[in-house]
């Protein structure tokens, strides 16, 4: 599942202060904010597969209190999504509730957890929280996000935004409850993850996570990036995304070893922006990056090659891809993106030297002013084929309007 806001650069600008520094969350006052979403999703299968559509109006209700007393807060996030249309399996798009095959409209508790603020530089949240961290990012790519159960810690120490989670469960994006992780023989485990970046005085940020789920799996990440300003005011972004993965018990259900490696540069010059991304899978298995076993993955992957349908992870995989993204300055608010994402050498067990590709064009128009200031809308079109799996057209239409309410 791909996040519905999600680029490349904004994951590896957002990856930067993905220790959500506590100075961030420090309001004098309540908030109140609503956000309304409505969403068509039509994913059509050209190879026989039921075609599957949804059509939703979701509410996103946040609230976030200040620090009582400089020490103690509440936030809470409530999330709903109305069904306004829907059908042909539609239960495996991941927008509407689904019960037993039937999908329904649904409101659920997405966050509510308490804060402490210990000191300047320090916060303690514990309870039900949509988290932004390297290894462990909630879905929002449907109606509502993923959320997860967790208790976290986030500090600052010598320039460095650090931080550790502990979560037992979490639940799905259309889902209501929150579901411990359970592994393929039904057993259950928590998972525990450490990380941090630093941004050193030349614009290099530096980010290293590692995760353990106990007796099921382990990941470590690592991401390098460096932005350059020329003279002639156009610019360029050298990222670098590693990922490792393995096994950690016989939980995992098999012997597990793979790597991802990602490189990317970025060129900007004017309204346009130029993109090639490198992208390959090591080790012994495709790359998995899902701490869960649940239906649908809870989580997203931070890497360039991940785009609206595929993820380029399979056993072996080595992708490219191309992109373009143009800001059209005669219309104001008018954001255009095309980009081409090739893969080869694709490990099936039976075949290999397999392959895929996906073609995924964007338009986005935010309007600047008016009473319909702030309103946002998209289309994506992807275009997907592939030597392993069915060949696949995806298109949505979004709509987003979020205002306060304090």
């Amino acid at each position: 599942m791909k996040a519905l806001y999600k680029t490349p650069l904004a994951l590896a600008i957002a990856a930067g202060t993905l220790a959500s520094a506590p100075a961030a969350f420090a309001a004098d006052e309540p908030s109140l904010n609503i956000n309304l979403r409505t969403l068509y999703f039509d994913r059509d299968f050209r190879d026989g597969t039921e075609d599957r559509y949804a059509a939703s109006q979701a509410v996103h209700v946040n609230y976030v209190s200040p620090y009582y007393n400089g020490l103690i807060g509440f936030d809470a996030s409530v999330y709903g999504a109305l069904k306004l249309d829907g059908g042909k399996e539609d239960e495996f798009i991941g927008m509407l509730h689904n019960d037993d095959g039937n999908t329904d409209s649904y409101a659920k508790l997405g966050q509510a957890y308490l804060k402490l603020k210990l000191g300047e530089n320090t916060e303690l949240r514990a309870g039900r929280m949509v988290l932004n961290t390297a290894l462990l990012w909630d879905d929002d790519s449907r109606s509502t996000p993923s959320s997860t159960q967790a208790v976290k810690l986030d500090t600052q120490l010598g320039g460095a935004d650090l931080y550790a989670i502990y979560s037992d469960r979490a639940v799905n994006m259309a889902d209501t409850t929150f579901n411990r992780y359970e592994a393929a023989n039904g057993e259950d485990y928590e998972l525990y993850i450490v990380g941090g970046s630093y941004g050193f005085a030349n614009g290099l940020n530096v980010q290293l996570a590692h995760g353990v789920a106990d007796e099921y799996l382990r990941q470590s990440y690592l991401n390098a990036s460096f932005p350059v300003e020329l003279s002639n005011g156009d610019s360029m972004l050298f990222d670098a995304h590693y990922y490792d993965g393995s096994d950690d018990g016989a939980l995992y259900g098999s012997d597990y070893d793979s790597t991802l490696l990602n490189l990317a540069g970025r060129y900007t010059t004017g309204d346009l922006t130029m993109t090639l991304s490198y992208q390959k899978i090591g080790g012994d298995n495709g790359y998995d990056y899902s701490w869960d076993g649940f239906e649908n993955d809870n989580h997203i992957l931070m890497a360039w090659n991940s785009v609206q349908y595929s993820d380029f992870n399979n056993d072996d995989e080595q992708s490219l891809q191309v992109r373009a993204d143009y800001n059209v300055a005669a219309v104001p608010g008018l954001s255009l993106m095309a980009r081409h994402t090739e893969g080869w050498d694709i490990d099936a067990g039976t075949e290999n030297d397999l392959e895929e590709s996906e073609t995924d064009l964007e338009a986005k128009y935010v309007f600047q002013a008016g009473s319909l200031e702030g309103l946002s809308l998209r289309a994506r079109v992807a275009h997907y084929e592939s030597e392993i799996g069915d060949d696949v057209d995806e298109f949505r239409l979004i709509a987003n309007y979020g205002f306060s309410a304090l």
